[in-house]
């Protein structure tokens, strides 16, 4: 069954069901602490958010792979 609600971004998002994940309280509390967030929901979605950025940044590496000449590395930089 899939939904549609509003995101923080004030747009309609079609959400899915909801899922559920066992994991230890001392765990989740420590990554809370560390992260300096209030609610477990917040820590969720910025880590969930994180891990989309990095595959965003990996497909672009991936995309402009072996696209860069020797010519255009400017030796000062390294």
């Amino acid at each position: 069954m899939t939904t549609w609600r509003f995101c923080e971004t004030k747009e309609v998002a079609m959400a899915s069901r909801a899922i559920t994940v066992r994991i230890s309280e001392a765990r989740l509390r420590k990554l809370m602490r560390v992260r300096k967030v209030a609610t477990q929901s917040e820590l969720i979605n910025t880590l969930l958010a994180e891990e989309e950025e990095r595959l965003r940044s990996h497909a672009v590496l991936r995309g402009t792979a072996r696209t860069v000449r020797a010519a255009d590395i400017d030796a000062r930089l390294l």
